[in-house]
């Protein structure tokens, strides 16, 4: 499905950021990626009204066409900014952990420093001795904003995710030390992501972390009901110019709607949060559904948290081995993924989620208490850390 091909010009620019004796570094990094584009069959839209009929169209009952009129193969030269941490030398593991955040954010997902409090997922796995690699996904932050119809497409991410991954193990990104382990982190779509790395190319990952995140899609249509705004018109100041693909959800309230659960978090996180969200892409809305997630020999640990997006039928065909771990984390009151209470959608009856990795050593499932979809961003996210960390220690990660 994808093809990578190395670029080794990479530029990296030292910051001040610290924790403690940690250390970062921000990275830019160019990257050639190989994927299957899907040719979207309507033109770009031309105002928000035409924004807002596409997303009714996707809710409907019964759609009156598919957006989709063929495939083809792109290759593709993006620029994508990237942080890499290390942890003080005494504390420091062998493992990176390499972090893909989910749609309406960038990376500092992880490392959410806008308002004081414990609201940075880099700074806990920093003190429990992990390496972190958080970049920016294709068309959010620093990164390249590339075609949001035909381009920023969720199987072009994919295979973004694979080649950073690869020019990590192989030592071919200047700035970043090498390390005996990689394991992975995603929120909601870089959950999805993460999830079908392993499906792809599961000799890439030694263990993963799907936070955000279920594999029951019946949830997804009240979050996207609420995107249907053109990013250049709701944030003009940031975005003015952006393509009419990239698209947003229209203010704060809508944003806690999806991402926070009142009372547990901090009003002004949900502001800051909203004063600096991302849009994500119509392509991404489109091809959430297209990555294969099926990984039938996948045979580490898994640990789960939440999350559900795609329209298309998912290819859940490859079975290929990788022999790593595996957690899901999920929110109590998740509403993108659980409809509000995840309660027995990832842990019981109606989880889809264990099927996919029927040969796992170790799934464990996690539910947090009094949160939303953005765990991160609750007054009780160092609970979720823990739990996180703490995973891939008892597995010898």
């Amino acid at each position: 499905m994808w093809n990578t091909y190395y670029s080794l010009a990479l530029l990296s620019l030292f910051t001040g950021v610290t924790f403690g004796s940690s250390k970062c570094v921000d990275l830019t990094i160019p990257i050639t990626v190989s994927a299957e584009s899907l040719t979207l069959a309507f033109p770009p839209f031309q105002n928000g009204y035409q924004a807002e009929a596409f997303v009714e169209e996707v809710v409907k009952r019964d759609p009156s066409s598919s957006p989709v009129s063929g495939t083809k193969n792109v290759t593709e030269t993006f620029s994508i900014s990237a942080q890499y941490c290390v942890p003080d030398t005494q504390k420091k593991s062998k493992t990176i952990q390499i972090l893909s955040h989910g749609l309406g954010f960038d990376k500092s997902y992880w490392d959410f420093t806008l308002v004081a409090g414990n609201y940075s997922y880099v700074h806990a796995a920093l003190e429990a001795g992990y390496s972190t690699f958080a970049y920016d996904r294709l068309g959010t932050g620093a990164s390249t904003k590339a075609d949001p119809y035909n381009i920023v497409q969720a199987p072009m991410e994919l295979a973004i995710l694979a080649e950073l991954t690869q020019m990590l193990r192989s030592g071919k990104i200047d700035g970043c030390e090498s390390h005996e382990k990689y394991v992975h982190v995603g929120h909601s779509f870089g959950s999805i992501l993460t999830n079908s790395l392993v499906a792809v190319a599961p000799q890439l990952s030694d263990g993963i972390i799907l936070t955000g995140y279920s594999n029951n899609f019946s949830f997804q249509f009240p979050f996207i009901s609420t995107t249907g705004h053109l990013a250049s018109e709701n944030q003009p100041g940031r975005f003015s110019g952006l393509s009419s693909g990239y698209i947003t959800w229209a203010d704060k309230y809508y944003n806690q709607f999806s991402f926070l659960s009142y009372p547990y978090f901090d009003p002004a996180v949900l502001e800051a949060a909203e004063d600096n969200k991302w849009p994500f892409t119509v392509g991404e809305i489109i091809t959430t559904g297209v990555v294969p997630l099926s990984a039938g020999q996948y045979q580490g640990p898994v640990l789960v948290r939440a999350y559900s997006l795609p329209m298309l039928p998912r290819d859940a065909s490859s079975l290929l081995t990788c022999h790593a771990r595996d957690q899901y984390l999920a929110a109590q009151s998740d509403y993108i993924f659980c409809g509000g209470d995840c309660t027995g959608i990832i842990d019981g009856p109606y989880s889809e989620s264990r099927a996919l990795f029927p040969n796992v050593s170790d799934f464990e499932v996690y539910i947090q208490p009094d949160c939303g979809h953005a765990l991160n961003l609750h007054s009780n996210a160092t609970g979720v850390y823990a739990v996180a960390n703490n995973f891939f220690k008892k597995n010898g990660l």
